[in-house]
């Protein structure tokens, strides 16, 4: 049994592309031809979904520079 919790879905406002929300591209740039892995959990505020998503990792590439 693991010793952490799960980390708290990201809560995002305002609108949000339901292919991002969905995995069909990354969530943070919309690449479409890269692989994608997983990048955790978000929730739309005022919406009782939880939606795992998927990065390129360009998020990761961005704050290494």
């Amino acid at each position: 049994m693991p010793d952490t919790l799960p980390l708290a879905p990201t809560v995002i406002d305002g609108c949000v592309s339901i292919v991002r929300l969905h995995g069909e591209i990354c969530f943070d740039c919309g690449a479409v031809s890269k692989t994608l892995r997983a990048a955790g959990h978000v929730a739309v505020r005022g919406s009782a979904c939880v939606w795992q998503t998927v990065t390129c990792g360009c998020r990761s590439q961005a704050t290494a520079a």
